[in-house]
């Protein structure tokens, strides 16, 4: 499991701490998928192992998400399942085992990567919070909160939900002619 946040505490109320730490877990499980996606996603045709996406995820959550080995490995076995990453082990050497983002899980990842996004930045006034979703480089489809990069200038449609993109595209001056 992620590590919690909450932590045993002298004297803290029981009631309370195990609250805290079941809302913990419930939030955790769905960042944690995402967070690994997002790590694979990073390296592309190239793969990553496990010990490196842990790794990964230590530095780039500032050691915030950390997701031990008995959790890592069932959420990849479960992404696999699900034909959203693959996998291959190294012929030679440590062996180690590859993982690599599918077409159809780059669908998913920006899909999921987007109503988070967008999700997030909605929500973060009610907790005192800044988001600045990073527009320069993504459209937000404005009908299912897929995230399309704006490099793809060919891109005319969501692939997610087949909204018509002009609108967004010609709103920041990429209009495809």
């Amino acid at each position: 499991m992620p590590q919690k946040l909450i932590k045993k505490v002298e004297g803290m109320d029981t009631e309370f701490q195990e609250y805290a730490s079941k809302f913990e877990s419930e939030i955790n499980r769905g960042i944690s998928t995402l967070s690994i996606l997002s790590i694979i996603n990073q390296y592309r045709e190239n793969g990553v192992y496990g010990y490196q996406i842990s790794k990964d995820l230590l530095e780039q959550t500032r050691k915030k998400l950390v997701i031990e080995e008995g959790t890592l490995y069932p959420i990849l076995r479960k992404l696999e399942d699900d034909r959203i990453i693959t996998s291959k082990r190294e012929k030679e050497g440590r062996k180690r085992k590859y993982y690599y983002i599918t077409i159809y899980g780059e669908k998913i990842y920006n899909y999921l990567s987007g109503f988070y996004s967008i999700l997030t930045e909605a929500i973060a006034p009610l907790f005192d919070v800044s988001v600045h979703l990073k527009q320069n480089k993504y459209i937000f489809c404005p009908a299912c909160a897929n995230k399309i990069d704006i490099q793809n200038f060919e891109a005319k449609y969501c692939d997610v939900c087949g909204h018509y993109i002009e609108k967004e595209l010609d709103e920041r001056g990429l209009k495809n002619e």
